[in-house]
């Protein structure tokens, strides 16, 4: 489909407007997440500290460093002050919400260390000693161990403790020691969620505990959020819950009803068609989540249980890992060739709607240059949408995000390798599964609800397969989890309509740039490192380097006929159906080819034979007519 220039201007302007919102409402989220500090300086700073204050030979144990971020302040603070309180708070009280953990363990030993190391600033906000209960220490009383404490954060952090509050004095009694723990509120008020006064107050204190002569842990700042606020989180979670189970089983039945279609029509040529390049589609999506697996190592060993044996938990790990890509990476077979043979059924005039169009054309066309391109401003667009509809959110319905994206990409070696591999896996398995698929199943099968109405059963399969894509992320990073799921539709809604106007290579497109940009958000506009940065700009125009490669190629869309895929059974189904026409000529002489197809592959034969059935009949009538 070749845009018009009226086109391009329309998708110009409203992309303008569209990330003039994303500036305004969403840029300002993401100036917080500082990578001033990577992990391997994160690395060279937790070791430094255990060599030269702990004297601590770490030759001697594996490590493993993670992103993450404080979940329980981070939703706490947007919840009580909202987001700009959130910003003031953090500077204000020199708050790190972002921060490295970095982890020295043994096999087989209980002992190890962990050190929280700030992302902003590289400077050590938090330590934990972890040691055998029955490991013995020197025995102190309670006020021994309160003077060391207040040594310590004076010495560490600047703190004052004798001016401050002791909000907790905790003394665990074991057999060979025992451990005091102390905490101080910092220079902050309580910060209260709720009207009512028995709900609690968020804190933000600095923990020591002391066990003999050792400091077995520390805070800077660890923020305290009161009980009821968690019980109200919970209550609140349990529609995302209700929900999910609920979506599972519709996507359960859609896979189930991709199986049916796929048995029932084996050998349709739509589908056999484009299985070959469907293949390659599981194969690249194979091999990312390989390198995935390889890329989030980190994870793999920060989780390590050290009861078990190191090398059997790595074995394990990897299995799973490889059980795990392969089993996603089948499923995306089961609606992209089910899709394939119902669009090819229900919407034959809408062409460039699945990937059959390109397989039996080229890809390498200056028409695919200019859907690539498109998809480009429908991400522009969708930024803006989402960006508006948070905002509205935000503003009349308590909405408040999370930053779970963030450490979806900051605990790989290769951020921008995540970003591609959340962005390609994501993009073509809803897109084909929401879009070519379940729009495609709905309109097959609605049409028998609405057997006149014209766009009845095409329209409610818009509105149901958007749905269950916007519900099935009610559990994604942004609370309360209903609004997720509405805001996902309306996106699902806008990319429907994309979908049918111009196909389905601008939605995976806008798809992919939509996941790889926001995964890779927090280094384009946060501070990064320059590999960071640039490798993020890469993968964004990783798609318009792929549509430059077509244009400048520019073979022409011509469609190949189906019969040049048609296997012997098939070629001997054409010949026997042909008979049939010719024989019973007097049976359609009054109906269009239309008719006739409609009329045949209602018994089950498959509409591409059909096609080709009645094609030859007509050849034949013509140059007998001619004769």
């Amino acid at each position: 489909m070749k845009l018009t220039r009226t086109t391009w201007i329309a998708f110009f302007f409203v992309s303008l407007l569209s990330l003039a919102a994303w500036l305004k409402f969403s840029y300002p989220q993401l100036i917080i997440s500082p990578f001033s500090v990577d992990r391997q300086e994160a690395f060279r700073i937790a070791e430094a500290y255990l060599r030269n204050e702990r004297h601590i030979p770490t030759e001697n144990f594996r490590h493993a460093a993670i992103f993450s971020f404080d979940r329980n302040a981070n939703r706490y603070l947007q919840k009580s002050i909202g987001f700009a309180g959130l910003k003031n708070f953090i500077q204000q009280y020199d708050f790190d919400l972002f921060f490295w953990m970095v982890r020295f363990f043994q096999e087989n030993r209980k002992e190890e260390y962990i050190l929280e190391i700030s992302s902003a600033t590289g400077e050590i906000i938090g330590f934990n000693h972890m040691i055998d209960d029955a490991a013995p220490r020197k025995a102190i009383t309670n006020a021994e161990a309160l003077a060391r404490a207040k040594a310590f954060v004076r010495t560490q952090f600047g703190f004052e403790a004798d001016d401050r509050f002791i909000r907790s004095n905790l003394a665990t009694h074991r057999d060979n020691r025992s451990d005091f723990t102390f905490s101080w509120q910092k220079n902050n008020p309580g910060i209260p969620w709720s009207d009512r006064p028995d709900s609690g107050t968020g804190k933000l204190l600095i923990n020591a505990k002391i066990s003999g002569d050792e400091i077995l842990s520390f805070s800077k700042g660890s923020f305290l959020v009161p009980e009821q606020f968690s019980r109200y989180l919970d209550a609140r979670n349990e529609f995302s819950q209700n929900t999910s189970v609920i979506l599972k089983i519709l996507i359960l039945a859609l896979f189930i009803s991709g199986i049916f279609f796929i048995l029932a029509r084996q050998n349709h040529l739509a589908m056999q068609t484009t299985k070959k390049f469907y293949i390659g589609i599981m194969a690249v999506s194979f091999f990312l989540s390989l390198l995935a697996g390889i890329n989030q190592f980190e994870n793999i060993l920060f989780s390590y249980p050290t009861t078990l044996s190191f090398s059997a938990y790595l074995w394990r790990s990897c299995a799973d890992s490889i059980i795990g890509a392969l089993f996603i990476t089948v499923t995306l077979l089961i609606p992209s060739l089910s899709g394939e043979l119902l669009h090819y059924e229900t919407s034959p005039e809408g062409k460039t709607g699945s990937f059959l169009h390109y397989v039996r054309s080229t890809f390498a066309s200056r028409n695919v240059f200019q859907m690539i391109a498109l998809g480009y401003f429908i991400c522009a667009i969708l930024l803006g949408m989402q960006s508006v509809l948070v905002k509205i959110g935000q503003t009349y319905l308590g909405v408040w995000i999370e930053y779970k994206w963030i450490d979806n990409v900051s605990a790989a070696y290769l951020p921008f390798l995540a970003a591609l591999t959340i962005g390609y896996k994501a993009s073509f398995s809803e897109e084909i599964m929401y879009r070519l698929y379940a729009i495609s199943l709905g309109k097959k099968m609605f049409a028998r609800i609405f057997p006149k109405g014209k766009g009845g059963p095409l329209l409610l399969a818009v509105v149901l397969s958007s749905l269950i894509w916007g519900f099935s992320h009610s559990g994604y990073p942004i609370f309360p989890g209903w609004f997720r799921g509405l805001e996902v539709t309306c996106i699902g809604l806008f990319l429907s309509f994309i979908y049918l106007r111009f196909g389905i290579l601008p939605v995976i497109v806008s798809h992919y740039l939509f996941d790889v940009f926001w995964n890779s958000a927090g280094y384009l506009f946060g501070k990064s490192q320059p590999f960071y940065f640039y490798s993020a700009v890469a993968v964004l125009l990783l798609p318009f380097a792929l549509g430059l490669i077509a244009f400048f190629i520019n073979r022409k869309e011509e469609e190949r006929p189906l019969r040049w895929q048609m296997n012997k059974h098939q070629r001997f189904n054409v010949e026997v159906l042909r008979d049939f026409l010719r024989t019973n000529q007097k049976k359609w002489a009054h109906k269009t080819p239309d008719q006739i197809k409609q009329e045949i592959t209602a018994h089950g034969w498959d509409p591409a034979v059909v096609e080709t059935a009645i094609e030859d009949f007509e050849v034949k009538n013509a140059s007998n007519s001619d004769t």
